[in-house]
C-alpha cells in the first residue's frame, strides 16, 4: 500500500507541473499577441495621423495658391508674369487636390482593413470629406471667375485693337495731310534752261524790250523737285548770281557766297514765312 501512494504521488505531481507549464507558455502567447496588436495600432494610428496632416497641409498649401491667383488677378492690366503665377498656381492646385483624393482614398481603405477602430478616425475622415467638397466647390467658383475674367481681358484686348487700329490709321491720314501740306517744289537753272523745261516765260515789255521772266501757268510739274519744307532749309545753287522767279518774303530767306563770292546756296531761315506765299520756287543762276 505504501508503495502505490508514492506511486500515485508521482503521477499528481507530474500532472501538475505539466499543467502549469502549459499555462505559461499561454500567458506568453497572449502576452506576446497583446503587444502585436499594441504595436499594429501604434502603427496605424502613427500612418493615420501623418496622412492627415498631410492632406491638411495640402489643402493649407491650396489655400495660399487661391490666395496668389486672386491678387494676380485684380491686376487690371493682366500683365504676363501675373498670368504666369496664376497658370503655376492653377497647375499646382490641381496637383495638391488630385494628391489630396488619393491620400484619402488609401486612408479610407487603409481603416476599413484596419483591425483598429477609433471613431474619431473616422468623423477625422468625414471632415477631410467635408473639407475637400468645399474645397472644390471654391476651386470652380474660381475657374468661373478666371474663365468670366479672361474673357473680359480678351474683349478689352479686342478693343485695344481696333482703338489701335483705328489710331495708327488716323494718325497715317494725319502723317499723310501734313506731308501733302508739307510738300513744296523747287527749280533752279539758267534762264535758257529754265525755259526749256517750261518753266519760266518772258512776258510784259514795250517792243520786244523789258520784258519780265516770270513762272509760267501751265509750267511743266516734272521739271520741279519735291521736298518737306520743315525738312530742308537749304538748296544748292550754281552760278555767280542767282534771282528768285517765284515771289517769296526778302527777309525768310539768304544767298550764301563762297570764297569766290559766287552764289553758293539758298538758305531759308523762315519756312512758313517763305513758302506762305508759293509752294512753287524758282531760282536762275547766271553762270
Amino acid at each position: 500500500m505504501k508503495k502505490i501512494g508514492i506511486i500515485l504521488s508521482a503521477c499528481v505531481l507530474a500532472f501538475g507541473c505539466t499543467d502549469y507549464k502549459s499555462q505559461v507558455e499561454r500567458l506568453n502567447y497572449e502576452k506576446q499577441a497583446l503587444a502585436q496588436e499594441t504595436r499594429d495600432k501604434d502603427a496605424a494610428i502613427n500612418t493615420f495621423v501623418q496622412s492627415f496632416n498631410e492632406i491638411e497641409d495640402n489643402l493649407h498649401q491650396v489655400a495660399l495658391k487661391q490666395n496668389i491667383i486672386a491678387k494676380n488677378s485684380a491686376d487690371p492690366e493682366l500683365k504676363t508674369n501675373s498670368k504666369a503665377r496664376i497658370n503655376a498656381s492653377i497647375t499646382a492646385i490641381n496637383q495638391l487636390m488630385e494628391e489630396n483624393h488619393k491620400k484619402l482614398a488609401q486612408l479610407t481603405q487603409q481603416l476599413k482593413n484596419s483591425k483598429v477602430k477609433v471613431a474619431r478616425f473616422d468623423k477625422m475622415i468625414e471632415n477631410l470629406n467635408e473639407q475637400l467638397a468645399m474645397k472644390n466647390t471654391e476651386l470652380e467658383q474660381l475657374n468661373q471667375q478666371l474663365l468670366t475674367l479672361n474673357t473680359t481681358v480678351a474683349t478689352l484686348n479686342t478693343n485695344v485693337d481696333v482703338l489701335k487700329t483705328d489710331g495708327e490709321a488716323k494718325a497715317k491720314v494725319i502723317e499723310n495731310q501734313t506731308a501733302s501740306m508739307h510738300k513744296v517744289y523747287y527749280a533752279t537753272g539758267t534762264s535758257k534752261e529754265l525755259e526749256g523745261k517750261q518753266v519760266i516765260i518772258k512776258e510784259g515789255g514795250f517792243l520786244g524790250l523789258g520784258k519780265a521772266k516770270q513762272l509760267k501757268q501751265d509750267f511743266n510739274p516734272s521739271a520741279f523737285t519735291a521736298i518737306d519744307m520743315m525738312q530742308t532749309n537749304k538748296i544748292e545753287l550754281d552760278g555767280k548770281e542767282a534771282s528768285l522767279i517765284t515771289n517769296h518774303p526778302s527777309d525768310s530767306y539768304k544767298l550764301e557766297r563762297n570764297e569766290n563770292e559766287e552764289v553758293k546756296d539758298i538758305i531759308i531761315t523762315d519756312p512758313e514765312k517763305f513758302w506762305s506765299t508759293s509752294k512753287y520756287l524758282v531760282v536762275m543762276v547766271n553762270k
